[in-house]
C-alpha cells in the first residue's frame, strides 16, 4: 500500500445487531503503514426528504410542513415530509410515496435537488432531497401505525427565519433547506 493513500481495505465484517430500522456492523479494515482497526458501522436504509411548495391564497410561495413527535429527541418537530426508502424502491419512487402518505398530496413535478451522506464517520447511507411542485390533493394521509402528523403551510420567508431554531431542529430538514437555497 502507498503510505500516502488514505483509503482503508475491508478484510471482514460481522452484523452485531439488527435494530429493525438499521443494523450495527463491526468492520475490520487495514490501511497503509500496517494500520489495522475494528470499526462500528450503522448500516441504514437510504432516506428521502421532500420540500413540497405551494402558493397560498395570496399567491405567496409556501412549504407544506409536517409537525410530529420524535421519539429520539422526545419533542415535537416541524420538518419537511421524509422517510426511508423501502427495499427495491428507488429514491424518486420513495419521494412520491412518502409525500402522498404523509401529506395526502401528489406532485405534478418532482425534482431531485441534492443528495448527501448524513454522517460518513459511521453511517453508510445516502439522504436524497426532492423539490415537489404543482401539488394536488390525492385524498387523505396514509400514515404508518405509529405516525401522528399535522400539516401547516409556512411562507418561504417565515421558514427562512425559523430554520435551525425551536421546532426546526432536525439536521435532515436543515440540509434539505440548504439544497433548496442552492437550487433557488
Amino acid at each position: 500500500m502507498d503510505k500516502n493513500d488514505l483509503s482503508w481495505t475491508t478484510n471482514s465484517e460481522k452484523q452485531e445487531m439488527d435494530c429493525h430500522i438499521f443494523k450495527v456492523k463491526s468492520v475490520w479494515r487495514e490501511a497503509a503503514e500496517d494500520r489495522k482497526g475494528q470499526f462500528t458501522i450503522i448500516d441504514s436504509p437510504n432516506w428521502v426528504t421532500i420540500l413540497p411548495i405551494v402558493k397560498n391564497s395570496r399567491g405567496k410561495d409556501c412549504f407544506l410542513i409536517v409537525r410530529q413527535y420524535r421519539h429520539g429527541s422526545s419533542c415535537l418537530t416541524k420538518e419537511f415530509p421524509a422517510g426511508m426508502i423501502d427495499e427495491g424502491e428507488n429514491p424518486l419512487e420513495a419521494a412520491i410515496r412518502e409525500l402522498e402518505e404523509e401529506t395526502g398530496y401528489r406532485a405534478g413535478k418532482i425534482t431531485q435537488i441534492g443528495s448527501i451522506n448524513p454522517n460518513p464517520a459511521f453511517m453508510n447511507n445516502t439522504s436524497y432531497t426532492y423539490l415537489a411542485e404543482d401539488l394536488v390533493p390525492s385524498g387523505k394521509q396514509d400514515l404508518d401505525e405509529h405516525e401522528m402528523i399535522d400539516m401547516e403551510l409556512m411562507p418561504v420567508e417565515e421558514l427562512e427565519k425559523e430554520m435551525g431554531t425551536g421546532m426546526f431542529n432536525s439536521a435532515i430538514t436543515i440540509q434539505a433547506w440548504f439544497w433548496y437555497l442552492r437550487q433557488r
